[in-house]
């Protein structure tokens, strides 16, 4: 039996996270062993694709007295058990010296019922493992993104930009793809704030602080660039990430290109973190629909690619 290289957390049991990781754990071939699934084996049993699983993982049950599959919606005990799950997956990486972890969505809503000042899996980790520096880069085949600013209102990202943070996530950006993808000269898009990059108008002051951010990187990082034409084709070959100021400049893009597909990849960490680059899926699940466990397949494929 092959040494466990993955953990894997279940997420929100009432959400589609333990459904997407059976699917996708169905989906990849590995050999007996090598995973590790951490979450209730109560929730897993309600679901077929457990059976034909379940001898090919090694499961770490979290007890949860009461856990359910439903009502399907950010519940307290939800919430309960997933931070269980996250917590339990953790403990058993420093025990075990893994160094990869895949996480399945969580509600952050559920979980904020029992630890308020959570924000979500990558700020949990970033604290857990006492990081400072830590971006999000969305992951596909046809994409790379990392988005500057994450989840701030739209008139807060102007102040928001500031040259050595900018540099800063430049720099990681640029390890994470000689480290962890092996690209060796990689090459970075950075993109504008205002309509048509800003140079040379009067809308320039965001533009002149990425410039600056950039100046010791001119040999790959390129920009900025209008974000009306950033992501044509030409670009997209051209480019190995796409360093964006702002949330929604990153993700419509991504989603276009890599709605199913996606993968959220945490960089700065000292462990690889994947994740599907979607949510709990409560109104699906409420309505008894498949949710497509692409996104879940990539990311455990990606976690087992990466170097860590």
């Amino acid at each position: 039996m092959k040494r466990p290289s993955l953990v894997i957390t279940s997420g929100d049991p009432s959400g589609c996270g333990p459904l997407v990781t059976l699917s996708a754990l169905q989906r990849c071939d590995f050999p007996a062993g090598e995973m590790i699934l951490v979450g209730s084996e109560a929730v897993f049993k309600k679901y077929p694709a457990y059976k034909l699983i379940k001898n090919k993982v090694n499961l770490v049950d979290v007890m949860i007295d009461g856990v359910e599959t439903s009502p399907q919606q950010a519940t307290l005990l939800g919430g309960r058990a997933a931070l269980a799950y996250l917590e339990c997956a953790l403990a058993v990486m420093k025990r075990s010296g893994i160094r990869r972890l895949v996480t399945a969505p969580v509600s952050k809503e559920a979980i904020q019922l029992t630890l308020p000042e959570f924000h979500g899996h990558t700020e949990y980790l970033a604290g857990h493992y006492g990081v400072k520096q830590f971006e999000m880069m969305m992951v596909s085949e046809a994409i790379k993104t990392v988005l500057f600013t994450r989840h701030i209102n739209f008139s807060d990202i102007s102040k928001a930009i500031k040259k050595e943070e900018l540099r800063a996530t430049i720099a990681m950006v640029l390890t994470a793809l000689k480290k962890q993808f092996k690209i060796n000269n990689p090459k970075v898009a950075l993109l504008s704030v205002n309509p048509h990059a800003g140079i040379d108008t009067f809308l320039g002051k965001e533009e002149t602080v990425i410039v600056e951010a950039a100046k010791p990187f001119k040999k790959n990082v390129f920009g900025p660039l209008a974000s009306d034409t950033a992501f044509i084709p030409a670009n997209l070959k051209k480019y190995d990430c796409f360093i964006c100021m702002y949330h929604d400049q990153g993700m419509v893009p991504f989603k276009l290109l890599a709605f199913k597909d996606g993968v959220n990849f945490t960089t700065g960490l000292p462990i690889i973190r994947t994740s599907p680059a979607h949510g709990t899926a409560f109104d699906l699940m409420r309505n008894n629909i498949m949710p497509d466990s692409t996104s879940m397949h990539a990311a455990i494929e990606l976690a087992l690619k990466l170097n860590p």
